[in-house]
């Protein structure tokens, strides 16, 4: 069987962010996977211009967004690795979905992971970036990573210290594994 593509999306660039441990963990996780092709798409990195114009009407799209917009659609699915600013998802992350063409997502499973140093996880962003990826035409799966007090999950020395976190992972990865397998044979039926 082909590898499947599930690239991951970290929603944030700000210095400090302790999303990006949690989206490195994640990758490690994944890379271990043999039926499974993977990188990490830091928008950090991606350095995305503000959308002044839908890409569909830029008559000279930057060559990052339009990086950025191929690995996506290329994706089998995709695991969003986001923060929880002020009960919502990082404005660089709506920037960066806002490029991407209606549907562009269609049929794509989508897992979410969101963190937060509260005690909630990231649950009201969850909620928001689930009805985005349903725009996008992706589709969220149902099971969910939401990580509180992301601060504590790992030691000074990057150790993972909540065990629970590797389980939890492990069964959330698969159930983002099963959609994509899912969604890949039924595209292969048409």
């Amino acid at each position: 069987m082909t590898k499947l593509s599930i690239p991951i999306l970290l929603g944030s660039c700000r210095i400090g962010r302790e999303s990006l441990k949690i989206a490195k963990f994640i990758l490690g996780e994944l890379v271990d996977r043999n039926q499974i092709d993977t990188e990490l798409i830091d928008l950090g990195e991606y350095n995305l211009p503000m959308l002044e114009e839908r890409l569909q009407d830029s008559s000279n799209p930057a060559p990052n967004v339009l990086q950025f917009c191929s690995k996506l659609g290329q994706a089998d699915g995709i695991l969003i690795v986001t923060p929880e600013y002020k009960n919502g998802y990082p404005g660089v992350l709506k920037n960066a979905l806002d490029y991407l063409q209606p549907q562009a997502l269609k049929y794509k499973p989508i897992g979410i992971c969101t963190v937060s140093s509260g005690g909630f996880g990231g649950l009201d962003c969850l909620a928001q970036l689930r009805l985005v990826c349903l725009a996008l035409g992706g589709l969220p799966i149902p099971d969910k990573l939401p990580i509180s007090h992301v601060q504590e999950v790992f030691d000074e020395n990057g150790n993972l210290c909540d065990l629970r976190l590797k389980t939890k992972l492990e069964s959330f990865i698969n159930q983002l594994v099963w959609y994509c397998e899912a969604m890949v044979n039924q595209k292969g039926d048409r």
